[in-house]
C-alpha cells in the first residue's frame, strides 16, 4: 500500500484536504465517492516508500487480542458516559502504546470525521478488527445500542482468548517433554553412543539386543545424518506451504479432529466458540444467515467453517435451523434438541447460550482429565527410553567384564 494525498469537495462546495493508505488512486477515488465527496485531485505521496524507522517499528508492532479487548472495554465506558465518539477515539489514541493500533485508532477518527461510519472506519483494517467485530459494531449503530454491543463484544473476545490460552496451557507440559526427549535423544546420537560404538564393535562378547538397536542408529546417524535432517526439514517446509493453501488447511483441520484425545477436545472448543459467537451476534440485531457467515470464519476450523457455510446456504432456501444443522453431522443429539426447542419457542438465544455453557465445562473437563493423562504417559515414554539406553549401554560391559573374569580365572 502507498500513501496517497487528495483533495474533494463535499456537497456544499467546500474543498477538503487530507491522506489515505490506498493500493492505487482509483481506489482512493473509489473510496471518497463512497463517502459522497467529489474527487478533485489524487497523488501519491513523495517518498512515501522511502524506508521510515516509525514505519517499520509500526510494522513490528502486533495488535494483540489483550489490546483489542482493553480498546473495546475503554470506548464502551467512554460511549456510556456521553462522550462524543470522535472525541472519545481521540483520547484512546493518546492512551494506546501500540504504535499499529494508535494509527489505527486516528485513522478511523479521521475517517468518522469525513462522514464515514464507525463500522465503514473499523471495515478498512481487517488485520485490526475482524469481520465479526465489524458486523456486531454495524448492528450496534444500527440499533443505536453501540455500547451494549461493546460490552457484548469485549466478553466475546475475552471467550475467545479463554479458549486459546486453556487449550495452550494443556499443551504447554507435552510439548516441553516431547521436546526434551528429541533434544537428549539428539545429543545423545551425536556425542555420546559414538565413544562407546568402537569399543563395543571391537568386542567379541555378543552384544546385546539393546546395543545392537543403538548401533544400527548410530550408523545412520552418522552416515546419513545430513541427508536424515535436510529430508525432515524439507518435509517441514512443504507440509508447512502445502497448509497455507485451501486444500492443505482442509485435510490438516480434518486430521485435527481425527486425533486421539485431542480431537474431540477441539470439536468441542470449535462448536462452544459458535455457539457464544452466534448468540451474541442474534441478539445484537445481526440476521441468522448473515451471522452464520460470520460465525463461520470464527470457529477455528476450516472442516467445521463448511459445515456451517452449508447450514447457513440451506437456511436461507427456507429450511429452518435445525434440520440443516442435523444433516452436517458434527452436532450431538442433545445440542440438536435444544436448537430446535429453541427455534419452536423463539427462545434461540437461550438454547444457544446453554450449548456455549455446556461445551465451556466439557472443554474445561476435557482438559483437565487430558492432563492427567498425558502426564504419566509422558514419564513413562521418558522412563522407557532412559532405561533402553541405560541397558545399551551397561550390559555390554558386564558382559565384558564377565568375559574377563572367565579368561582370568
Amino acid at each position: 500500500m502507498a500513501i496517497f494525498s487528495y483533495k474533494a469537495r463535499d456537497e456544499r462546495g467546500s474543498l477538503i484536504a487530507g491522506t489515505m493508505d490506498a493500493d492505487s488512486q482509483r481506489a482512493v477515488s473509489a473510496h471518497l465517492d463512497s463517502m459522497g465527496l467529489f474527487p478533485v485531485a489524487v497523488s501519491e505521496k513523495r517518498g512515501a516508500g522511502l524506508f521510515s524507522i516509525d514505519d517499520f517499528l509500526t510494522k513490528l508492532d502486533k495488535v494483540k487480542l489483550d489490546d483489542i479487548i482493553f480498546f473495546t472495554r475503554q470506548l464502551r465506558t467512554v460511549i456510556k458516559a456521553g462522550v462524543p465518539l470522535i472525541s472519545g477515539l481521540k483520547a484512546l489514541e493518546e492512551q494506546t502504546n501500540n504504535r499499529k493500533l494508535k494509527k489505527v485508532i486516528k485513522k478511523v477518527w479521521q475517517d468518522l470525521d469525513r462522514g464515514e461510519s464507525f463500522s465503514g472506519a473499523l471495515s478498512g483494517h481487517t488485520d485490526v478488527f475482524s469481520d465479526l467485530y465489524v458486523s456486531m459494531v454495524k448492528a450496534g449503530e444500527v440499533g443505536g445500542v453501540l455500547d451494549e454491543v461493546l460490552e457484548r463484544l469485549a466478553q466475546l473476545l475475552e471467550f475467545q482468548m479463554k479458549t486459546k490460552e486453556m487449550f495452550k496451557s494443556a499443551m504447554r507440559y507435552p510439548t516441553m517433554v516431547v521436546g526434551a526427549i528429541v533434544i537428549a535423544f539428539g545429543v545423545l546420537v551425536t556425542f555420546v553412543i559414538p565413544k562407546f560404538s568402537l569399543l563395543f564393535k571391537g568386542s567379541t562378547v555378543k552384544l546385546p539386543f539393546p546395543t545392537r538397536v543403538l548401533l544400527v542408529i548410530n550408523d545412520l546417524a552418522q552416515a546419513y545424518g545430513v541427508f536424515i535432517l535436510g529430508g525432515v526439514v524439507g518435509i517441514c517446509i512443504a507440509g508447512y506451504v502445502y497448509t497455507r493453501t485451501e486444500q492443505g488447511q482442509l485435510m490438516r483441520d480434518r486430521l485435527k479432529l481425527k486425533l486421539p484425545f485431542m480431537g474431540d477436545i477441539i470439536l468441542k472448543i470449535c462448536l462452544s466458540r459458535f455457539a457464544y459467537v452466534q448468540e451474541n451476534l442474534i441478539r445484537a440485531g445481526v440476521p441468522i444467515v448473515t451471522a452464520l457467515e460470520i460465525v463461520a470464519r470464527t470457529v477455528g476450523n476450516l472442516v467445521i467453517t463448511k459445515k456451517v457455510i452449508e447450514i447457513s446456504e440451506k437456511i436461507e432456501k427456507g429450511r429452518g435451523i435445525a434440520k440443516p444443522m442435523k444433516d452436517s453431522g458434527i452436532f450431538p443429539p442433545l445440542v440438536l434438541h435444544l436448537i430446535a426447542t429453541g427455534e419452536d419457542t423463539g427462545s434461540l438465544e437461550e438454547m444457544l447460550r446453554e450449548v456455549s455453557l455446556h461445551y465451556d465445562s466439557e472443554v474445561n473437563y476435557s482438559l483437565a482429565r487430558l492432563s492427567s493423562w498425558i502426564e504419566p504417559i509422558l514419564i513413562g515414554v521418558l522412563g522407557g527410553m532412559v532405561l533402553f539406553i541405560a541397558l545399551a549401554v551397561f550390559l555390554p560391559w558386564w558382559g565384558m567384564m564377565d568375559a574377563m573374569k572367565s579368561g582370568g580365572g
